[in-house]
Parts: structure tokens; sequence; C-alpha cells
């Protein structure tokens, strides 16, 4: 069947742009949203004086000219008799364009045009430099870049506004394929087609919301389906639990120096009946910094243990790899079981005798990690491991289960959507003992009062860590966030070399292990 040459030519731009735009092909271009709205449909003549942001108006060519300079600079300047309902009014505007020269054919005289800039006075003349403009022909249809609700998309190099404006308004209006619903509209929201016209090319600023709030609508349904098929095939999963070899729990909650909290004991019981279901366990463990998560871990581990199974605990650094591992040595049995760490430089041991805990980061999916009889995943820090990885490490056992960590409050719509298919387990108080976290944020101005109170805390023998968020100074503005040399220079400034350490990832694991030792002895 034959194309149209002007469908033809813009489904040719269509699929260079999203080629550009790496998408998956010109049906995807879609989803390239607009940034923001612009409406530039008020209209302005000179009778309301000079404005402070840019104008939308029309005007008529009457005189346009190339001024040459030396070399290839150049300047064209073109005037306009403005426009008002219609009528010209006798004022005049010019524009100027630099180093275009082409711009003088592009606005002969007797050219309706329209503008949107920022307007300056000079020498008496209104004027206005490199504006966008837009000609109006007779029997044109509508305007795309003036003159109407316009939308402004995020750029990367290479494109422009407009290119990226006239190539989604023709491809939506002649060359977009009819889309099906995916879920019947509620009364009163435009279709899904509808929806993604409106949001481009919008007549209206509320019809933005609108079309808005229909295709997040469809997201959020579309979003919470996924999670309940996730669940519901989660759920139809069998699994045969082992039969008891041994006990282990019921020891080491005899030799617990203290007792469980109320919400510890009550995790640790939805922890065990999920352990005796037929389906895997899916939960997560959400408790603030010191409620106490890592205990009910430990009794998750062991309780897997008692079966003559293999566990892991997946942390997200080396650092907090370590520090897991100390804190389990401490809490669990040393003769009853082997705790072994596995990172990067790991090399693979020999098995020993006793039911074993590997505590590792993301290295734990490699081939060389053995994992033999794996029944039960811990992930701590699980926000900061992708639905792949989290993946990965299931795959290593046999339709584990699986247990995440998270001290990080989750909004209930993102828990919703992106943790819907586990069980939730909550840590809502302290044990005894364990001081109330306080959070504070400050203005930048109280940088030095909190530099002040950090000092007078070292100096009655507390301890205190800065966490900054770069490495290094690869910064393209020097106002930019602090990195951890620069702040480490100037802390050993402030308070001297013997108070402060440096510490960061990219530091060889003996000497990072080091520090941390000597910064909880308080050396």
């Amino acid at each position: 069947m034959a194309v149209a040459p002007e469908v033809a030519r813009w489904v040719r731009a269509a699929t260079t742009l999203a080629a550009k735009l790496e998408l998956a092909g010109p049906e995807q271009l879609v989803s390239y949203l607009p940034r923001r709205h612009e409406d530039r449909r008020q209209g302005w003549h000179p009778s309301m004086g000079l404005p402070e942001g840019p104008v939308n108006f029309q005007g008529v060519v009457t005189r346009s000219k190339l001024n040459r300079w030396r070399g290839r600079k150049c300047s064209v300047e073109i005037d306009l008799e403005v426009i008002s309902k219609g009528l010209e009014t006798g004022d005049r505007v010019r524009i100027l364009f630099y180093h275009l020269p082409f711009m003088a054919r592009a606005f002969p005289e007797g050219k309706r045009v329209a503008v949107y800039g920022r307007l300056e006075e000079k020498s008496g003349i209104l004027r206005t430099i490199h504006p966008e403009t837009e000609t109006i022909e007779e029997g044109k249809e509508e305007n795309i870049h003036l003159d109407r609700v316009v939308p402004v998309y995020p750029l990367i190099a290479g494109l422009n506004q407009r290119r990226v404006r006239s190539t989604l308004y023709h491809y939506l209006r002649n060359c977009w394929p009819q889309v099906e619903e995916a879920f019947p509209a509620c009364e009163g929201m435009p279709s899904r087609e509808e929806s993604w016209r409106i949001y481009h090319f919008p007549s209206s600023l509320p019809e933005v919301e609108v079309a808005r709030r229909r295709l997040a609508w469809e997201e959020l349904v579309a979003s919470r389906f996924g999670v309940l098929v996730r669940r519901a095939a989660r759920e139809a999963i069998r699994v045969e639990r082992p039969e008891k070899v041994r006990d282990l729990i019921g020891p080491w909650l005899a030799n617990l120096p203290f007792s469980m909290t109320a919400d510890q004991k009550t995790a640790c019981g939805e922890i065990d009946a999920d352990l005796r279901l037929g389906r895997p366990m899916h939960r997560l463990l959400q408790g603030d910094v010191g409620s106490g998560k890592t205990l009910v871990a430990a009794h998750a581990l062991l309780r897997a243990l008692e079966h003559g199974s293999h566990v892991a605990l997946m942390a997200p650094t080396t650092l907090l790899v370590e520090q897991h591992a100390a804190a389990l040595r401490k809490l669990l049995p040393p003769r009853m079981l082997e705790i072994v760490t596995w990172t990067s430089d790991s090399k693979p041991g020999p098995v020993g005798l006793f039911p074993r805990i590997t505590i590792g980061t993301h290295a734990l999916f490699a081939a060389k990690a053995r994992l033999a009889r794996l029944s039960l995943c811990v992930i701590d820090e699980q926000q900061r491991f992708g639905v792949k990885q989290r993946a990965a490490f299931l795959a290593k056992g046999e339709r584990p289960d699986l247990l995440v960590l998270t001290a990080t409050p989750i909004p209930r719509t993102y828990d919703l959507l992106m943790n819907g298919d586990l069980d939730k387990s909550y840590l809502r108080e302290m044990p005894p003992g364990r001081g109330e976290v306080k959070t504070y944020v400050r203005e930048a101005e109280a940088e030095e009062k909190i530099w002040a109170h950090l000092q007078d805390r070292i100096q009655v023998g507390d301890r205190a860590y800065v966490v900054v968020p770069r490495l290094g100074e690869e910064v393209q503005d020097p106002a930019d966030e602090a990195s951890v040399k620069r702040t480490y220079d100037f802390l050993v400034t402030r308070f001297g070399s013997r108070r402060v350490a440096l510490l960061h990832g990219k530091m060889k694991e003996q000497e990072k292990l080091r520090i941390l030792d000597g910064f909880r002895k308080g050396e």
C-alpha cells in the first residue's frame, strides 16, 4: 500500500529521533514526556509596557536587513509592526539574529510572524534577540511552537525543542498507530490514546492535569496488577520442608544475655510460621537503626540451619559484610556453626563440618561462590540492590526463602508497588538501653555551628563520622557537593590529623578494617 510522502517523511523523522533518544522505536516516542508546558497564548502589545519575562506577540515584517562584518560574522535585523486583536498597531519591535545570514531570507517583507522572547529597550527601540519564531501561513490549521500551550522537552546533545516538538506533533497527528486500551477508562476520563495526545499538545493547562491523572491511573493499575501477579506466582510455588536435624534456637535463646522486645518476638514468630508453610517465605523486615533487625535475622538463619541447609546474607559493601560477621559471631554460638565472609577477593575454601552462614557482597552471585543446599537468603539494605540482583541471589538456591532488611522508611505508595509481593514485619520499639535515634536537618548557613558542636562532642570523648557524596574532585561546578578528600583536608585542619581518618570504598580491605577497628576502639 502506498504511503503519502508527508507521512513517510515524518515516520522517518520519528524513527531517527527515537534512535537518538535510545528508544525501541517511534511508537515509544509518546513516553518521552514534556518536562513542563508554557502558556504562549497571551498576546502582548506595547501599551502593556516592558515586561520582565518572555512574551508572545504577532507582527508583520516591514524590513529585513543583513549586516555583514569582518569574516563570516553578521547580524540580521527584522523589523515587525505589532498586531493586536488582528489589527496593525503602528508600534514596532526589532528582532536580532547574530551570525545566521539565512534569517534575512526567511522573513521577507509582508510575512506575518509569531514571536516568543524577552524584550529590551535600547536607543528607544524595543528589540528581542534570538527569539523563537513561527511564520503564520494562510490556511494553516494551527501553530506548533507559539500561540498555544507549548510542551518543553528534556534535551540531549544534538537535539533542540523545535525538532523534538515538530516531530512529535506530526507523528502523533498523522502516523501514530491506534492504541489499544490496556484498561478501560473510568467515567469522565479520556481514552489512553487521547490522553497521550493531550499531554503532548494540550489546548489548555487544565487539560494537562486531566491527561496526567489518566496516564498515572493506568500506570498505577498496571504496576499493582503486576505485583499481584508476582505474588500469586510465588504463592503457587511448592517446596518440601526437610526434617529438623538439630536444635539451635533453644540453646541460643537460653543463653541470650537479654530479652527480645515484643516486636522482635512477633517478627520471629511470623518468620517461623512462614518457614513451616509449603511455599517459600518472602518477607520484608523494617526497623530503624538500632531496633534489632540483626537479632531477628540471626533467629531466621538459625531456624533454617536446624534443617541441615546452607544460608547466606548479602550486604552492599565489604564494610557491612564485616560488621554483620562480627555482630553474628557475638550473637550466635561459636561452637555450633561456621560463619564465613565472601567478597570479590575471596577464594573457595574447604567445606567445614558445621552448618555454615555465608555473609557476602554481590560477589555471592559469582559461580565460584559455593552455596550448596541454599535454603535462606537474607538481604540487608535491600533498596541498594535491584530486582535482577535479588533474582540472581535467589537463583543460587532451589526456591529458597527470602528475608530482606531495611532501615529506610518506605512511602506507602512505593511500598505497595515495589514490595507488594512481600509480607511485612515491623520493629517499632527499641531494645532497652538503646539510645533514641534523633535526626536533625540544618540549613547550609548553620554549617559552622555544626562543626563547633562536633568539636565539643569529640572533646568529651564521643566519636563521629561525616558522610559525603563524592570520592574525588570530578565535579564540574566548584560549588558542587564536597568530596571525601576535600572534606578530609578541612577536618584535619580543624581537628588535627591524629583525630581524623579517611575511609572510602577504593581503599584496600585491610586498611579499611584497620581504620574501622580503630574508630570502634576510640583510637
